[in-house]
C-alpha cells in the first residue's frame, strides 16, 4: 500500500491517476496509523515551500513522515514535495523543511525568465546512471517542469540526475537510500514518467 500524503496542497488527482494506471495499491490519506503501515509514501506538491510546510504541520504530518522514513519506508517527493525533503528554503522567507536530505532550496540563478515551465531532458553521468533506481530503463528522456526554485548540492552522499535551463545545470532527481525526489512532474511526463513511477512502485513492493 502506497500512501499519497493528503495535506490539501498538490497535484493529487493526476498523481493518483498515474499510480492507478500502473496498478498500484494507492490511498490518499493523512492518517498517521495508515502512513506508518505504508509500503511507500508519496509527497506531491504545487505551490510555495512555506505554505507546504505549514500544511504538513497543521495536520501533524511532519513527525510521522520523518519516523516512517527513518524506519526505511521509501518516500517519493514530487516538485514542491521534493523540495520539502530538504533542510530549508529561502522562497519568500526562510522556512525549515523535513530535513530528510541535507540540502537547501534556492531561487534558480538564471537570466532566463522564471518560472521554468516546459519539457527538459533529464540526464546523469554514465557512472551514476546505472545506480539511479528511479531512472532504471530510462535514458535521456524529457520530463515536465514547473518551478522557480531548485535544490543545491551540499554533499556527495546522494545519486543525482540533472536538467538544464539556460546555462544552468540543476538537480532534477535525487536519491539517498529510501529517499527519492523529482523536481519534475512524472505524472505529467508521458511514458517516461509512467516508467519512473513503475520503478518507484517496484521499490515499494
Amino acid at each position: 500500500m502506497i500512501i499519497i500524503i493528503d495535506y490539501e496542497l498538490g497535484n493529487v488527482k493526476s498523481v493518483m491517476n498515474a499510480f492507478e494506471y500502473i496498478g498500484s495499491n494507492i490511498i490518499l490519506s493523512r492518517d498517521p496509523e495508515l502512513i506508518s503501515k505504508a509500503s511507500g509514501i508519496v509527497l506531491p506538491g504545487v505551490g510555495a515551500f512555506g505554505e507546504g510546510m505549514k500544511r504538513l504541520k497543521k495536520y501533524n504530518l511532519v513527525n510521522i513522515i520523518q519516523k516512517s522514513v527513518a524506519k526505511g519506508i521509501p518516500i517519493l517527493g514530487i516538485c514542491l514535495g521534493f523540495q520539502m525533503l530538504m533542510n530549508s528554503s529561502i522562497e519568500h522567507e526562510f522556512n525549515e523543511g523535513l530535513s530528510l536530505l541535507n540540502h537547501k532550496v534556492i531561487r534558480l540563478p538564471v537570466k532566463e525568465r522564471l518560472p521554468h515551465i516546459g519539457w527538459s531532458k533529464v540526464y546523469s553521468p554514465s557512472e551514476l546512471h546505472l545506480k539511479t533506481n528511479l531512472l532504471k530503463g530510462i535514458e535521456n528522456e524529457y520530463f515536465y517542469f514547473v518551478h522557480n526554485y531548485g535544490v543545491t548540492i551540499n554533499s556527495i552522499n546522494e545519486k543525482y540526475a540533472f536538467a538544464k535551463y539556460g546555462n544552468l545545470n540543476f538537480v532534477a532527481l535525487m536519491e539517498n537510500k529510501n529517499i527519492f525526489g523529482t523536481q519534475f512532474h512524472p505524472e505529467k511526463s508521458g511514458e517516461a514518467g509512467i516508467c519512473l513511477l513503475k520503478n518507484f512502485n517496484n521499490i515499494c513492493l
